[in-house]
């Protein structure tokens, strides 16, 4: 019987430190992780930008080569 008490009081302080653990994880590191991944979402903002410029490029290229091609053909 003095076995199983003394287990238990093992078992115990395991569970103890598993929940300190628990909760230093939950309250420090969790926080800093939401943080970190909203600078990630706003971290894009430039790859927007950058779309934008060649996406604006592409198709004045385009409407240049469609004008040229059309000054061309009337000639």
């Amino acid at each position: 019987m003095e076995k199983e008490t003394y287990q238990n009081q093992l078992q115990d302080e395991r569970l103890d430190r598993v929940e300190k653990a628990v909760n230093e994880i939950k309250d420090n590191h969790l926080t800093h992780m939401q943080t970190d991944l909203t600078k990630v979402g706003t971290d894009v903002d430039w790859l927007k930008r950058f779309f934008w410029i060649i996406a604006t490029a592409s198709i004045g290229g385009l409407i240049t080569a469609i004008i040229n091609l059309l000054l061309t053909i009337n000639k």
